[in-house]
């Protein structure tokens, strides 16, 4: 493992991404509405690596099924339009305004 892996695995930016990882988790699919738990499916967006805050709750079925987003990207896309996109909806499931 490289020096720079390593200190971010120890990192307090790491630490935060994990608990922001597990909250996403504990949301209904973001896409159908399955109840949670779910898979923390990380954005890209403009070439930018994977970011641990940059995540969107996804079951199974639209992760990795046979319409899922890795299986079917273009369909994914078509349905609910680019990932990064539902970004802003789901910080305001995580912190919705009062």
């Amino acid at each position: 493992m490289s020096r720079k892996k390593a200190a971010y695995l120890a990192s307090d930016a790491r630490k935060d991404g994990l608990e922001h990882m597990a909250a996403v988790k504990g949301l209904h699919c973001i896409c159908c509405g399955h109840p949670p738990p779910s898979y923390a499916h990380h954005v890209r967006c403009d070439g930018k690596p994977r970011n641990d805050m940059r995540v969107l709750p996804l079951c199974f079925g639209c992760h990795q099924g046979p319409n899922g987003y890795h299986n079917d990207k273009a369909a994914w896309v078509e349905k609910h339009g680019p990932d990064y996109s539902l970004l802003d909806a789901v910080a305001a499931m995580i912190c919705p305004r009062l």
